[in-house]
């Protein structure tokens, strides 16, 4: 086998592997994460802290 023969079969050999991973890949699918829960907020102002249970998101604190 001369040199021009064995890096055709590499190349092709290469490239196989690479198509079978690629496949695979796309076969697989990612895990399903759930939506975080949404919070809604009735004020304007962005909260920046979270707010105790029962405490006034709106009392500008």
């Amino acid at each position: 086998m001369n040199r021009g023969t064995r890096i055709a079969a590499t190349a092709g050999a290469a490239f196989v592997v690479a198509a079978v991973v690629i496949a695979v890949g796309a076969v697989t699918e990612p895990e399903q994460r759930p939506a975080p829960p949404r919070v809604y907020s009735s004020c304007l102002a962005a909260d920046t802290e979270p707010v105790p249970a029962g405490g006034d998101p709106c009392d500008g604190r």
